[in-house]
């Protein structure tokens, strides 16, 4: 039971990482198909209701995959640099455009994101180099006996 635990743990971290990198391709990106591709101005990916979507997603993937990652490697640091990364995401989307300009928001995203996604590679590290710990640990003893 632990083990599919684990390995939910895993996929979530790949799931939001995949999350976070669509966000970040998101900003970078929009910008310059708007200006090859005009109709995109006014599509769903330009739309401000694209990050509260992302963040609808981000959240629980996140706060799951961290808690059970540190549930298992047991380092307080990658909970907390994914929480920084999750209240600057939740900022720039609630100040917006409107409160921080499109650079500011752009920034503050970029940053939210990258906290996050360094968070989720460190989690996903941990609980490898924790299982082959184990796993080397399990083949001594089995040699051992």
């Amino acid at each position: 039971m632990q083990e599919r635990f684990l390995q939910t743990g895993k996929s979530l971290d790949g799931i939001a990482i995949a999350v976070s990198l669509a966000c970040v391709l998101h900003c970078l990106l929009l910008p310059l198909l708007i200006i090859l591709f005009p109709i995109l101005g006014s599509a769903l990916l330009a739309d401000e209701s694209f990050h509260a979507l992302l963040l609808v997603l981000i959240i629980p993937t996140s706060a799951v995959a961290l808690y059970l990652g540190c549930r298992e490697h047991g380092e307080g640091l990658v909970i907390w640099l994914g929480v920084l990364g999750l209240a600057i995401l939740g900022l720039a989307a609630m100040l917006g455009i409107e409160g921080l300009g499109i650079l500011g928001e752009k920034a503050l995203t970029g940053v939210g994101g990258t906290l996050l996604a360094t968070a989720h590679v460190m989690n996903f590290r941990r609980c490898r180099a924790r299982r082959c710990e184990e796993q080397a640990a399990c083949a001594t003893a089995d040699a051992v006996a």
